[in-house]
């Protein structure tokens, strides 16, 4: 991609965001605003935005087999090397399984779907597809990791990831339009049209969010290790699933699509989980804001070359 088509792509995201940034600054959103418009998104807008993409998505695209094997098996080896790192560096006790899951649980909701669906000569339905498995893998794995600060919790980390699982919007989405893909049923023309307009909210809202939160997470603990954290999840994860990609043979489109989704900043919802389970809440915050600077870097190098 040359570098005015990656302006043309990557600028109008970071825009957006640094305009959330903006009118968080100033006091723009009144109290509340941003906590609904997050909800909004999360549970309305992205979840048509799926739907919608699946559920009238054309069938010659990218086999998502391969491209979910890469991604899981890309998640699995990052999940076991940011354990040994962590140890490595002198992270301790219940902060483990909080560097962690900053260092491989990647923002697909709000940073993934949004950029995939924008970017020309995507294979975008195998991406969709890929997004509910990888988002199951996501959950299990963070509870997993949080089981160190276990004690601190009110209720079995089990019954936390099936809930957690069973009421994602889009892995509901993802199962119900990959149902409507798969077995080639069209959607009734009003319901489409009104999936695809109430679907358009979900981007830009999704953007403006993550700038006003920049501004309203605090920076503090130990910001050595959430730095580090943030560089694994930025650099080191893309390199990882790179690997696995050239290893399975997959084609360019589908490589991109690996390294876009996994040089996705550090998920916010994952500090909602740590602080469920006890974990490092500092860390969690700060890995959230380093992760997404870096991120914006990662994913222009990405773009420009792959």
């Amino acid at each position: 991609m040359d570098e005015m088509a990656l302006l043309s792509v990557l600028l109008p995201f970071l825009l957006v965001i640094a305009l959330g940034a903006f009118l968080e600054r100033r006091r723009f959103f009144g109290p509340g605003f941003i906590a609904g418009a997050n909800r909004l998104t999360y549970w309305v807008g992205l979840p048509m935005v799926v739907l919608h993409s699946l559920a009238t998505a054309e069938h010659a695209e990218t086999d998502v087999r391969g491209l979910l094997i890469v991604l899981i098996g890309a998640t699995f080896a990052g999940v076991a090397l940011a354990w040994l790192i962590a140890r490595g560096i002198g992270v301790e006790g219940s902060s483990v399984g909080t560097w962690v899951q900053a260092a491989f649980r990647g923002n697909l909701t709000f940073v993934g779907l949004p950029l995939l669906l924008t970017l020309p000569d995507v294979p975008r339905t195998a991406a969709i597809l890929a997004l509910g498995p990888l988002l199951v893998a996501y959950n299990g794995l963070s509870v997993l990791l949080l089981l160190a600060s276990w004690e601190r919790s009110d209720q079995p980390a089990w019954r936390l990831a099936l809930r957690e699982l069973a009421r994602n919007p889009i892995i509901l989405a993802s199962v119900l339009g990959g149902s409507l893909y798969l077995l080639d049923v069209s959607l009734w023309g009003p319901l489409e049209r009104t999936l695809g307009q109430v679907g358009r909210m979900a981007v830009p809202l999704a953007l403006l969010s993550i700038g006003s939160t920049l501004v309203a997470t605090p920076l503090r603990g130990n910001l050595r290790s959430a730095v580090l954290a943030a560089c694994f999840k930025s650099v080191v994860s893309p390199l990882i699933g790179l690997g696995l990609a050239r290893l399975a043979q997959l084609d360019p489109g589908a490589t991109r699509i690996v390294l876009l989704l996994l040089a996705c900043p550090t998920a916010g919802i994952s500090y909602t989980m740590v602080r469920e389970l006890g974990g490092d809440q500092a860390v969690a915050a700060a890995s959230i804001v380093i992760s997404t600077g870096l991120s914006a870097v990662s994913l222009a190098v990405i773009l420009a070359w792959a």
